[in-house]
């Protein structure tokens, strides 16, 4: 596998298959109602604003009372890893400052198009972070450009934030409303989660990610309920490569089988007991004629109900941390960077957008288009996602909601002009929205267009926030096949990256099991978060790729991407059994585990090594099982066999995917 071969050619950017797969994604449609106590907290907040326009008897001033509630519903309801509380409060204050930017930028708009440059940019780069802090960022720079050209003047804009002030502090109060959340709610929801998916089987590695980077988030605290979640995610590490080598005894043997029903069931009440802390029953889950294996699991899950119940946990190790927020932007910063590249098509798209928004109003005429070119700009925003498959699936979604919406608010926009059925169509299509937000695109938009239309005079709102809808849908992927980020062009790249951090996850085991020492098992714990971070970007990027056009060398096909996948699992998950099973800092292994280790870690080195083509491969044939295993051979020694075979059959598989086969 030379360097050239694994150097992936451009797709084709116009593939109709794609972009079929594409629709249908984007097309398909959810669960409606999903939070429903968030959803009842924001009901409550619009319902109340609106009423409170209506009060004001006049139509304009209700319209910016209800935005100003709309946005600040926004922000109640996008992800956070802290208080929802202290998030929206906060948020809801970021817009109104950003509002007054705006005002204050009205009759200065080419200053807008470096601060959108700017703000979009960085809400794209730290998307990396979480996907909460991003919205945030660009829903903050889009309210600046907003106010900035609704704005007629200094003296009128006063006025409007103040409206939209009232608007934001009603949906703000409205957050202070029951059921109240126990402070790191997020954190033991997503510690829950990790139990959840142990419960359910299969692969539990983005939960546990999930887990630690939300933890990661506040594990400064020198909070002891989060020293606990630390702790309880520690065990459900263990538990799940606990459960992998049962796993493997079940593919030999149906003798567990019948008690893996009931461990589904005590996960799932550690679940359970996390998420509402409540204290699960104690009962044990080894059988009659127990072995160290089903001891090892009936002592960590006795072990995870003691941390539920609130024993005294003194402080957790940073050991398991995950890069933190700093450390993951910092490295995106540079041009061949995902993320990095998603930043740069967000910040040049928004220019763009705004640019084409305030073109199409000037040459239509403000009467005939009103301002609010600002549209085609958030459209951009809101639809152009790191991923091809993401970003045309939306932008297809969106802009099939946003005709069916428009056709909708041209209809209503022929309703008699009343203030009392105006407030009561606005409360309707804006709960309407909160029941189907969660459904898709299509519906979100069909809602939201609907709303807004209502905010407008006559049927040219409905018709120009579809025509800028459908511009700026089209002006994202026109961006996004100018300045691509293709899928199967990476996976070569994090398979290799992957192979090694995975070979020094188990380099960092024979260490430690060589000299047991506290640095070792720290030692271990950094690599071992490397190696699924490394893993679970390969599993994303793979995803993703079923969505890029088919390559025009007919590499990466979707049934090798399969294929690779699975093999990619199975090596993990091999490793996770030998690192549960291993003697762990206190011990030493045997000189037939060192010898299968070190067969592992060579032979995931040499394999990313013929993927980029660093040196030649070794003359040996490295990707051959250890012969270590027989019907009496212990789990660890399956766990290398098997862990050995996979590694052959990926070797196998990536010959084919990336051309060479």
């Amino acid at each position: 596998m030379s360097a050239s071969r694994v150097k992936q050619h451009r797709p084709n950017s116009i593939d109709l298959e794609a972009l079929g797969r594409a629709a249908v994604r984007g097309l398909k449609t959810g669960r409606p109602l999903q939070d429903p106590t968030r959803l009842f907290r924001v009901a409550v907040g619009m319902i109340v604003a609106t009423v409170v326009g209506y009060f004001l008897y006049d139509t304009e001033a209700q319209n910016l009372i209800c935005v100003g509630a709309f946005l600040g519903g926004i922000a109640a309801l996008m992800p956070h890893h802290r208080s929802r509380i202290v998030a929206a409060v906060g948020t809801g204050a970021a817009e109104v400052v950003a509002a007054s930017i705006g005002i204050l930028l009205h009759d200065s708009w080419w200053l807008l198009l470096p601060l959108i440059a700017v703000g979009f940019f960085a809400g794209g780069v730290v998307r990396v972070v979480g996907i909460g802090v991003s919205m945030r960022v660009l829903v903050v720079t889009i309210i600046v450009v907003a106010f900035a050209e609704i704005t007629p003047s200094a003296q009128a804009g006063a006025h409007e934030l103040a409206l939209f002030s009232g608007g934001v502090a009603i949906m703000a109060a409205c957050q202070f409303l029951p059921p109240f959340e126990p402070r790191h709610a997020v954190q033991r929801e997503s510690v829950a989660a990790l139990y959840d998916a142990l419960a359910a089987g299969g692969s539990y590695g983005p939960a546990l990610m999930a887990a630690d980077h939300s933890l990661a988030l506040v594990h400064r605290s020198g909070s002891r309920e989060v020293a606990r979640l630390t702790r309880l995610t520690e065990q459900g590490e263990h538990i799940g490569q606990l459960l992998h080598a049962l796993d493997n005894r079940s593919e030999a043997s149906t003798a567990d089988d019948g008690r893996r029903g009931e461990l589904a069931q005590v996960l799932s009440e550690l679940a359970d007991g996390v998420r509402h802390r409540r204290t699960p029953n104690r009962r044990s889950v080894r059988p009659a004629e127990a072995d160290g294996l089903w001891l090892a699991l009936d002592t960590s899950i006795a072990t995870a109900i003691e941390l539920i119940s609130g024993t005294v946990v003194d402080d957790v190790p940073d050991n398991r941390t995950p890069p933190t927020p700093f450390e993951l932007v910092r490295d995106e910063l540079h041009p061949g960077a995902p993320m990095f590249r998603h930043a740069v098509r967000l910040a040049t798209a928004g220019v763009v957008g705004e640019l084409v928004g305030r073109a199409i109003g000037f040459f239509a005429g403000p009467d005939l288009l009103p301002a609010h070119g600002f549209w085609v700009c958030l459209t951009v925003v809101l639809v152009l996602f790191p991923d091809y498959g993401d970003a045309s699936s939306r932008g297809i979604g969106r802009t099939v909601g946003t005709v069916i919406g428009a056709l909708a608010g041209v209809a209503i926009s022929f309703l008699p002009a009343n203030q009392v059925l105006h407030t009561v169509v606005l409360i309707v299509l804006l709960l309407g929205y909160l029941t189907f937000r969660s459904c898709g695109q299509p519906w979100t938009m069909m809602w939201v267009v609907m709303w807004i239309s209502t905010l407008s005079t006559g049927p040219l709102g409905a018709v120009t926030r579809g025509l800028d809808t459908v511009v700026g849908a089209a002006l994202a992927l026109c961006v996004y096949l100018l300045l691509p980020t293709w899928q199967r062009e990476r996976l070569a790249g994090l398979m290799a990256t992957w192979m090694r951090s995975q070979a020094d996850q188990i380099r960092a085991l024979r260490r430690m099991w060589a000299r047991p020492d506290e640095t070792g098992a720290a030692e271990v714990a950094h690599a071992t978060v490397r190696s699924r971070l490394a893993r679970l970007e390969f599993s994303a990027a793979a995803q993703q790729a079923r969505y890029d056009p088919a390559d025009p060398a007919g590499r990466w096909k979707d049934a090798e991407i399969e294929q690779v996948s699975r093999r990619v699992y199975e090596v993990a998950k091999q490793s996770a059994v030998v690192a549960a099973l291993g003697p762990g800092p206190d011990g030493t292994a045997d000189a037939e585990t060192l010898s299968a280790t070190g067969e592992l870690a060579a032979d995931l080195d040499d394999l990313a090594d013929r993927i980029e083509h660093v040196h030649a491969s070794r003359n040996r044939s490295p990707l051959q099982s250890t012969g270590l295993v027989d019907d009496a051979e212990s789990d660890i020694r399956i766990a290398t066999s098997r862990a050995a075979e996979a590694i052959g059959e990926l070797a196998a598989a990536l010959r084919y995917a990336l051309g060479s086969g």
